[in-house]
């Protein structure tokens, strides 16, 4: 006679000497708390059982939740509990402006003027650098332009951070999501500098790239893809970044959420599986050697990040690279990647006489400074007050020299 042990998922255990056990009447089952004896056939069987614990609740992502939608309720007081309107109605001497003769600014976003997300803690280069306000690299991550923005991304909280907590737990994604925030927010101070930028878009990208770490160091790093969810992750992350390749969204935040968060989630994730032998829970030999690598990553990343941000030549150096442009923007027939250069505001004057076009251009990180261009070029031309893609593309050229 033999007596085995099982562990909880059903795995065998070592055999045990005939002498330790005993006979029993067949079909008899006895529980000893996690220790449940079962007997049949003269054969004694232990079966270690498990208790099942809940999964962690998803207690980070819903207070991200709550501090980005109560910092947009904050964030529309200070712009005196009213949205921006959508559209400017008219434009008075090439501005923007209401009805009354008032100035307007516009937001399709549905959310504050651009004083009060600079005033609140926007990403701003020359105030982090001139200034000294480097809370705006943690700040600018809870902040939103408006409320679609807002929508969107606590959606995508929901949809990726809510699972990915219930099975890695709150430190985990806490940490993932905070240290994604900060080096998205890095790598756009370095690359796209005068351009104010906003949105937790760098943690929920953090949150993608979780998913790809979970892919990588659970699945493919011990041997297999299956239940991986693998090609609805590629689908959504060629979607997402495909769309930061527009001129109104800061890809490099994107990209640079993107991969702290596959680094720190392959250091961090990594699930202990039951070996066949042992019956104990460990991480294979693939997992140690992915998640070692990814940390030796994470410190390299960290002290490049730290290099960057103390020194403006190197810097200026970074931003030479003419490749990386196309990272964040890519030219089409249906816009410019000119007014990712500057952010700020253009007024617009139709100098009908000379055949002019002016641009008063009050841009950020800049004197103000004003530009012209000849109607007899093909583009350049006065558009309408409601031509606002057509205002922007004039804007732009003119204000970043491009």
């Amino acid at each position: 006679m033999e007596s085995r042990t099982f562990d909880g998922d059903g795995f065998d255990g070592d055999v045990q000497d005939a002498s330790s056990t005993r006979t029993r009447s067949p079909a008899r089952n006895r529980s000893r708390g996690p220790v449940q004896i079962v007997e049949n056939d003269g054969i004694e069987v232990t079966r270690v059982t498990r208790p099942l614990m809940p999964p962690p609740r998803p207690v980070f992502c819903w207070l991200a939740i709550c501090m980005c939608t109560g910092t947009f309720i904050l964030q529309i007081q200070q712009n005196g509990w009213m949205f921006q309107p959508f559209t400017c109605p008219t434009t008075c001497a090439g501005a923007p402006c209401n009805d009354d003769g008032s100035p307007c600014e516009a937001n399709v976003m549905l959310g504050p003027s651009v004083a009060v997300l600079d005033r609140m803690g926007a990403k701003n280069d020359p105030a982090i650098f001139e200034r000294g306000e480097w809370w705006r690299v943690l700040a600018c991550n809870w902040l939103h332009a408006g409320f679609i923005h807002l929508l969107f991304n606590m959606a995508a909280i929901f949809q990726l951070g809510v699972p990915l907590e219930r099975a890695f737990g709150f430190w985990r994604i806490g940490t993932l999501y905070l240290l994604a925030g900060i080096f998205g927010t890095i790598v756009s101070i370095i690359f796209i500098p005068h351009v104010l930028s906003v949105g937790a878009s760098a943690s929920v990208f953090g949150l993608v790239g979780a998913a790809w770490a979970d892919v990588f160091v659970n699945f493919a790093a011990r041997g297999t893809l299956r239940g991986s969810g693998l090609c609805g992750l590629i689908t959504s992350t060629v979607l997402n970044i495909s769309i930061g390749l527009t001129p109104w969204v800061d890809n490099f935040m994107h990209l640079g959420g993107l991969v702290a968060g596959i680094v720190v989630g392959v250091s961090l994730m990594a699930r202990k599986s039951y070996d066949r032998h042992t019956g104990e829970r460990r991480h294979t030999a693939s997992q140690e050697t992915c998640a070692l690598l990814a940390t030796l990553l994470l410190v390299l990343l960290a002290l490049g990040a730290a290099c960057a941000v103390s020194s403006a030549e190197l810097r200026d150096e970074m931003r030479r690279c003419d490749v990386c442009d196309y990272l964040n923007c890519v030219e089409t027939p249906w816009w410019s990647c000119c007014v990712t250069q500057l952010s700020g505001a253009c007024q617009l004057l139709n100098r009908t006489l000379e055949g002019l076009v002016q641009a008063t251009c009050n841009m950020s990180g800049v004197a103000p400074f004003s530009k012209t261009c000849r109607t007899s070029d093909e583009w350049c031309t006065f558009p309408a007050h409601t031509d606002i893609n057509a205002r922007v593309y004039v804007c732009g050229v003119l204000c970043s020299s491009c």
